[in-house]
């Protein structure tokens, strides 16, 4: 490892692409051990700013500036000399930074064998060596296989041990932990820093999501624009003592409310789920078949990490897959006992918003995508349909964009919007929200969840909210149902849930969106580029 000193330091550090500026003279120093946070929004410059790090800027872009390693003299940025310092990227496991027919396990050990130039022997000896020193159990007979046989959480675990196996001087982390379940998150980022610790690397982590700036520590460098805000330690930046803008995204993430649980009120709405002796994962026989309802107007999470049964259930009740014991009723009308085409005209009042932005047809346009439940379902004029459309679009922020854009040429987040405005106007009896948050950093989180409760509050829909995160389950619903390894463990009231949980699995998904109480020695807060 490199001796303790500066180990990166850039000077002026830009980015053109296209004529748009996507970094803007960026200056700090990075001592060796040390840990720095970036984070900003889609678009920020965090991607870029890796890019250079990592010395594979994209065909087109110009570069500027310098960067001096490790104490040697500054090099043009744009150079992709590292002065013998040995940089590791760290990529998220959903991005599919793996070839999807390849050996998980060749994969990385031809990583591990190349940074080190060692045999490809040594390589996977130091890479089962690295899964030893990490949680999750993971060895390497359980890697020798594609990506699509490993779950999300195994994959990010064997990506940090080819990291740690590279023994590198700065790892780039670029989103590392995004999408993945809060039980995830926390166990991937204290085994990050813990790693961190025992190898003394420096480390970079981009994200556009607060947990990471708030679990890992060290310092935090804000970004907008291409362009330094700030930076400064997480304990100061969420003190509140912070720039307005870094004010505004930690003000965006959600905070459980753990107070004493006010009484409820009466409940009201007649059933529209019913629920009767459910056959699902191990209560499937006799009286411990599920059952339970949901009423007009109410709203149920179903929490858990995926694959906890969470999704089986919606399937199940929904009428997707056939459950072989049971009686689920919409609208007091048994699915289960339709013909496949009345099934599918009552599911027309069932609307979803998901994380899955494949659910709209990319090839049609803003207009036609949120006209489209109108035209299919109601004879209506012209006039009334564009007025509809145009309500539902506005209601969202969807307003001033062009509506002859094609879906393809959406953001996330626009294609998430998009979603909720097409479920308006189709004034579904129960709406399915299905991760509907994921893949969005916080401040757009925090603008869709606003988005869906105006939709609620408005329109009065029944809903289903499925998700890992807590948080988005108290601000979206009610009352709960906790999932963990095909079978329901908990059930109730959210506030009872989070004030008094009684079941590990509920404490451990609670526990993993709180947020973590920052040591008092971090560093102090400093506003502009350059500051240490």
């Amino acid at each position: 490892m490199m001796e303790s000193g500066p180990l990166l330091e850039l000077s002026g550090v830009s980015l053109m692409r296209g004529g748009e500026t996507i970094l803007d003279r960026l200056s700090f120093r990075l001592a060796a051990g040390e840990k720095l946070v970036v984070l900003g929004e889609a678009g920020a410059g965090k991607d870029a700013l890796l890019r250079i790090l990592g010395g594979f800027a994209a065909a087109g872009d110009t570069v500027s500036g310098t960067i001096r390693y490790a104490g040697g003299p500054p090099v043009p940025a744009s150079s992709r000399q590292r002065a013998n310092l040995r940089v590791a990227y760290l990529p998220n496991p959903l991005s599919q930074p793996l070839a999807p027919h390849g050996s998980v396990l060749k994969q990385l050990t031809r990583v591990v064998s190349r940074q080190l130039r060692a045999p490809s022997g040594s390589a996977r000896e130091d890479l089962r060596l690295a899964l030893e020193q990490l949680p999750g159990g993971v060895t390497l007979p359980m890697l020798d296989t594609t990506p699509d046989n490993l779950d999300p959480l195994t994959q990010a675990i064997a990506l940090l041990a080819c990291v740690a196996a590279q023994t590198p001087d700065l790892v780039l982390a670029n989103s590392a932990v995004a999408d993945l379940g809060p039980r995830a998150v926390k166990l991937l980022l204290e085994a990050l820093d813990a790693t961190q610790k025992r190898l003394g690397f420096a480390l970079i982590f981009a994200t556009g999501g607060l947990q990471p700036a708030t679990r890992l520590g060290g310092r935090v460098l804000v970004l907008r624009g291409g362009r330094v805000v700030e930076e400064g330690s997480a304990e100061r930046l969420l003190s509140g003592h912070a720039h307005a803008y870094t004010r505004r995204l930690f003000e965006a993430l959600p905070r459980l409310k753990t107070g004493v649980p006010k009484p409820r009120g009466a409940v009201r709405g007649q059933p529209l789920l019913q629920v009767h002796n459910l056959a699902f994962g191990g209560e499937s026989a006799g009286r411990d078949g599920l059952t339970f309802e949901l009423r007009r107007g109410a709203a149920l999470a179903l929490v858990g990490e995926p694959g906890s049964g969470r999704e089986a259930l919606m399937r199940l009740v929904l009428g997707f897959d056939p459950a072989p014991k049971g009686c689920v009723l919409f609208d007091a009308v048994d699915l289960n006992v339709l013909s496949v085409a009345m099934a599918a005209r009552i599911r027309r009042r069932i609307a979803f918003i998901t994380g899955r932005d494949d659910t709209l047809d990319p090839r049609m346009t803003l207009y036609d995508t949120v006209e489209e439940p109108l035209r299919a379902h109601l004879n209506l004029t012209g006039e009334l349909v564009a007025g509809y459309r145009d309500t539902a679009l506005k209601r969202v922020g969807l307003a001033s964009h062009d509506g002859k854009r094609r879906v393809a040429t959406l953001s996330v987040f626009d294609k998430r919007r998009l979603q909720v405005a097409r479920a308006i106007v189709g004034a579904p009896l129960l709406v399915v929200i299905d991760e509907a948050l994921s893949g969005l950093d916080a401040h757009a989180q925090n603008i869709l969840r606003e988005v869906l409760i105006d939709f609620r509050s408005h329109q009065d829909p029944t809903f289903l909210v499925v998700t890992s995160d807590f948080t988005i389950a108290q601000a979206l619903a009610e009352d709960a149902m906790v999932f963990e390894a095909g079978k329901l463990v908990e059930r109730g009231a959210i506030a009872h849930l989070v004030h008094a949980p009684k079941h590990e699995a509920t404490k451990a998904l609670i526990e993993a969106v709180s947020l973590p109480t920052l040591s008092s020695d971090e560093r102090g807060l400093s506003h502009g580029p350059g500051s240490v």
